[in-house]
């Protein structure tokens, strides 16, 4: 066996690349062998008969029974590349795998790239939680599938989606797997919560009044001067604090549908509305990110109440 693998790989006959690993463990055994006649071993299955998974004696040169073990792992993997024939571990693991990993074994021999499988693998997680095989991956479960996911997970989803069209375009692919030529499409964009909940007439006008002098630049003292005009990356943010003081808003007091901005302006709102976030699943903060939102805000509501403080602030005093 020993001879026979060494030409085979030093031949290039693992193009895998892992050689180095097979002739370690190779030159490995050499040094304890136990029986002559394991020189001849060239079946993965006479292998696993000569030294089981779970031996007793573990010969005196492996630290631990895992370090045995991954030695065994490396041969069987050899002489199952050599021998061409397929080892009992194998072919249970085999016999183990669900349709997923059996589409990405055939996307990898196809080389479809590691991102390609790492994609595949993030659909096949989420399908495996909804008891889907791979030919129940339609449109209309897709689409329903990605509103119930979060934004992140939506992203993953969507790509997990994209490596399956590309498995799916291969004939060979779809005949195994029992899939359809349809493809799934482009997948519709579920709304963000700012979306589905605008700011009121009244509120967004002031907001935008507001938002486009910063972008223009503020006017400063009587000589026409302005201010540098804020970044567009800074002004997000603005809209995004902005929504979500809204949304928090209209939890707290859903019977105010297009209130002046006045009154969202008072100390005892903006209390309210933060203990609203901080109980609300979809409005909750971490506690840095809901401080940097009330502090750009804050800016905005000055102009009906100067006073205005950070939540909590106004307790201290």
């Amino acid at each position: 066996m020993f001879q026979q693998l060494k030409s085979w790989g030093e031949a290039n006959g693992l193009p895998e690349g892992n050689w180095p690993r097979l002739k370690a463990a190779i030159e490995f055994q050499e040094t304890f062998v136990r029986n002559g006649d394991l020189a001849n071993i060239v079946h993965p299955h006479d292998f696993e008969d000569a030294w089981p998974h779970d031996l007793k004696d573990v010969p005196e040169h492996f630290s631990n029974p895992a370090q045995y073990q991954a030695w065994r792992n490396i041969l069987i993997s050899g002489l199952e590349a050599c021998s061409g024939q397929i080892s009992r571990k194998s072919a249970v693991q085999e016999e183990a795998k669900d349709d997923w990993l059996r589409l990405r074994d055939w996307c990898r021999e196809r080389e479809f790239g590691y991102v390609h499988e790492n994609n595949l693998l993030a659909l096949r997680r989420i399908a495996l939680r909804l008891d889907i095989e791979p030919a129940g991956v339609t449109q209309d479960w897709a689409e329903q599938v990605q509103q119930g996911l979060e934004q992140s997970q939506r992203a993953l989803f969507r790509s997990g989606v994209g490596a399956f069209e590309k498995a799916r375009a291969h004939p060979e692919i779809r005949g195994e797997f029992g899939l359809t030529e349809t493809q799934i499409g482009q997948l519709q964009f579920k709304p963000s919560p700012n979306e589905e909940q605008p700011l009121p007439p009244r509120f967004k006008a002031d907001f935008e009044e507001w938002v486009g002098l910063l972008a223009a630049g503020e006017p400063i003292g009587f000589r026409g001067r302005r201010r540098k005009p804020v970044a567009e990356a800074t002004l997000r943010q603005y809209r995004f604090a902005i929504a979500w003081y809204w949304r928090c808003f209209a939890v707290a007091f859903p019977d105010q549908l297009n209130p002046e901005t006045a009154k969202l302006a008072r100390q005892l709102v903006l209390e309210e509305i933060s203990e609203i976030a901080d109980k609300t699943k979809g409005l909750q903060l971490k506690p840095g990110m809901k401080k940097e939102y009330f502090s750009k805000v804050l800016p905005f509501l000055h102009q009906w109440n100067p006073q205005l403080v950070q939540p909590g602030k106004e307790k201290e005093r």
